[in-house]
């Protein structure tokens, strides 16, 4: 394990030959590209990565909301972050190739100056639309505005583009989760243009919103408003790709997790996904979970960021008849190289226990079940109880109640999970697969996205180091104190176990001997009247 490790993590042990030229850094060379969302977690992968590995890229324009703080220093602040260490290393002036551009994809036309405008209309070659809103919990308008017209406002733009060549749309595998197998194809439209504007304008003129009944029943059968939003920007860039003479392109991943390989092994950016699950059961917090044991699609960020860049470079290479269509391209595991909850568990678990975290607050220990009714009675047993408990003693010691905000929010974000993870998704990867079959030694090896080659147990080995470093900020010196801290948890757990054992035996045999007594009574004057 430890070799393959080690050699995963090096990126010159792979047997790869220097000479053999990229295919996909050739056809990078000169363009110009326009990312939007590139402060968010996958974002950040894809700017490291474009910087890093393709350095003969003429700009790259990235789009950034204004903030009280000045762009330039919140930029500066940006990439002096640990995850572009390596870049900084590998490509020192890189800084050069970069612009920032200011605007909001929730104002119209994205607010941005006639400076600005023009030159990203004379200057663009490809567009990578990236930026969403992905909380659930926020007003229809905001969500709608940001992935709905923000997409409108981003597709009237790149018509107007001089020398644009491609669009591209990052979607999510799940924008139509009311089916169940996910094809490489556009499904209907929920809604049209006008019925988005008219859900902005209940919402904001609701004084706290739509309630969640009316989001629902605006998107049934979708099951909230983000995968809603996502599905009609797709059908917009789909109408769109008939009227233009650039490719057009909606790019669907699944759920995206911490990095595989690089530039940092392990790095996770968000707790999306299960690290919500593996972080609080490493912290001794959540000890059950409804588990149905369907595949769970899960990609590694690095891996998506490199499987953006070969579709692009493929679509525009080996498709290009294809350009008066829109190109579906989904990236997902669960038809290539599945994994399921448990399984991935099995992989992650035995490493929390080698390097557990400082920051543990209760025992590890998990049960799982398949029944919901039952996980509901384990959920408020072992989670519900202890959290009033506990606020209970923070009251009586004069403190801010917490524990129950934090199981309800817990609560929330577990039927997120499962909701996902137990779905039974089937997410088809037929024409991405054709890239992967069309990438060269050298490509396969840069820009590594091929699933089919891909190993859970490898990268299971990171995945919780990454969260303990990267999530919960708990540098690998703190490991010995951890251990021990470790070690005196679960005793005290097996020592709690082992006491309410005894308490149960001792109850139950008072009780057998109460209930027996009768009877008892009942066979010494039947069988040895004598003794009366």
């Amino acid at each position: 394990m430890e070799e393959i490790y080690r050699k995963i993590s090096n990126e010159n042990d792979f047997g790869c030959d220097d000479t053999e030229k990229s295919e996909i850094q050739e056809f990078f060379i000169g363009q110009t590209i326009f990312l939007t969302g590139c402060t968010g977690f996958l974002g950040k992968c894809f700017v490291e990565k474009l910087l890093r590995s393709c350095p003969g890229i003429k700009k790259l324009y990235l789009l950034v909301r204004p903030h009280k703080v000045p762009i330039k220093e919140r930029m500066e602040k940006y990439f002096q972050h640990l995850f572009f260490d390596k870049l900084r290393e590998m490509q020192p002036n890189f800084m050069s190739k970069v612009v920032v551009i200011e605007g909001n994809l929730i104002e119209n036309e994205m607010n941005l100056s006639d400076e600005n405008r023009k030159l990203l209309l004379n200057e663009v070659t490809v567009i990578i639309h990236n930026a969403s809103n992905v909380k659930f919990d926020i007003r229809a308008s905001l969500i709608l505005r940001c992935n709905v017209l923000g997409t409108k406002y981003m597709l009237d733009l790149a018509k107007e583009c001089k020398n644009l060549k491609c669009f591209s749309y990052v979607s999510t595998a799940y924008s139509h989760c009311y089916q169940k197998k996910i094809e490489e194809k556009c499904y209907p439209s929920p809604a049209d243009l006008k019925v988005v504007q008219d859900l902005i304008n209940v919402d904001e003129q609701t004084p706290n919103g739509l309630s969640d009944a009316a989001k629902n029943d605006a998107c049934y059968p979708w099951v909230n408003l983000y995968t809603y939003s996502k599905s009609i920007a797709e059908s917009m860039v789909e109408e769109a790709a008939k009227q233009v003479n650039f490719a057009c392109i909606i790019y669907r991943p699944s759920i995206v997790i911490s990095t595989y390989q690089e530039p940092i092994v392990g790095w996770c950016g968000n707790i999306n996904g299960p690290a919500t699950i593996f972080l609080g059961s490493g912290l001794g917090l959540i000890h059950t979970g409804y588990i149905l044991n369907y595949p769970l699609d899960l990609v590694p960020s690095d891996m998506c960021a490199n499987a953006l860049f070969a579709i692009i470079w493929d679509a525009l290479t080996n498709r290009k008849e294809n350009t008066n269509n829109v190109m579906v391209f989904n990236y997902g595991s669960s038809t290539v190289n599945p994994t399921n909850l448990l399984q991935f568990e099995s992989k992650v678990v035995p490493r929390g226990e080698e390097t557990p975290s400082a920051k543990m607050i209760g025992p590890h220990f998990t049960l799982t079940t398949r029944c919901f009714c039952w996980f509901l009675v384990l959920h408020f047993l072992i989670h519900f109880i202890p959290a009033m408990i506990a606020d209970i003693a923070l009251i009586l010691t004069f403190r801010k109640p917490q524990a129950l905000s934090i199981w309800w929010k817990v609560t929330i974000n577990l039927r997120r999970i499962f909701f996902f993870g137990n779905g039974n998704w089937r997410i088809y990867v037929n024409e991405t697969q054709k890239v992967w079959d069309r990438m060269n030694k050298r490509d396969q090896h840069l820009f590594f996205c091929d699933f089919r080659l891909f190993d859970w147990m490898i990268y299971g080995y990171s995945y919780w180091p990454g969260l303990r470093v990267y999530i919960l900020k708990d540098p690998m010196t703190t490991l010995p104190a951890a251990r021990r801290k470790y070690a005196i948890i679960q005793g005290l757990f097996e020592i709690f176990k082992a006491t309410l054992f005894i308490c149960f035996l001792y109850y139950s045999l008072n009780y057998l001997l109460i209930i027996m007594s009768p009877l008892k009574i009942y066979a010494l004057q039947k069988y040895a009247p004598h003794c009366f």
